[in-house]
């Protein structure tokens, strides 16, 4: 068989298992309102479960000021050409943390663990910008106090109900709160959050009966 006709083969056998394939609409879990966030190819539906997508927060709620926000959904079920997730975590561009981080300030990275009312383990991981160099105390302070309040807000919460918290402004007023007997912020951010523990199987609501969401 010469070159070119071996190339025409092997150019057919790739269109011909393009067109075996079908294209799945991925939709984002109920906390962000089961919105669309892309589409994947495959051959079978069998092979979407347990990819990752990405997506960014502005894409959902339309804020151009959260494109900063990488969100990251796990592909649970496939029901006809519909992919549903659960959200995997998410993370704050780097680009975005380096302008906040300016010279004579002070970053407080900040670790959190904490497990929700319905038994779901996360990690969240704040971030703390001060105007200007503080003792050590001030940075144990502040780091304890926001440890705590966190913990307590994740215990109470469903994970589908603090994942909506998380990426709201109250958030931020009440971290705020919390710490500004100790020194005043310049800046605080959700930078990072992981799901650690999937826990019990759960049922993904179907596209037709959508939870309220981030909006």
């Amino acid at each position: 068989m010469s070159k070119e006709k071996a190339g025409r083969v092997a150019a057919k056998k790739v269109k011909d298992k393009w067109k075996s394939k079908v294209w799945y609409t991925i939709l984002a879990n109920e906390s962000f309102g089961m919105k669309e966030i892309g589409s994947s190819p495959a051959s079978s539906s069998e092979d979407l479960i347990g990819r990752v997508s990405e997506a960014a927060l502005s894409d959902i709620t339309g804020d151009y000021k959260m494109s900063h926000i990488k969100l990251f959904f796990r592909i649970v079920r496939v029901e006809g050409d519909k992919a549903y997730t659960e959200f995997e975590g998410h993370e704050i561009n780097q680009d975005y943390i380096r302008r906040l981080i300016r010279r004579r300030k002070t970053r407080i990275d900040i670790v959190v663990d904490g497990i929700t009312s319905d038994g779901r383990k996360i990690r969240v991981k704040p971030l703390v910008v001060l105007d200007r160099k503080v003792i050590n105390g001030v940075e144990t302070g502040i780091r304890n106090k926001i440890s705590e309040f966190l913990r307590g807000k994740i215990s109470e919460l469903p994970l589908n109900q603090f994942i909506i918290y998380m990426f709201s402004p109250q958030i931020i007023q009440d971290i705020s709160d919390q710490i500004k007997g100790i020194y005043p912020t310049r800046k605080i951010e959700m930078r990072k959050s992981e799901i650690l523990e999937v826990g019990a199987e759960k049922k993904v609501p179907k596209a037709e009966e959508p939870e309220a969401g981030v909006a």
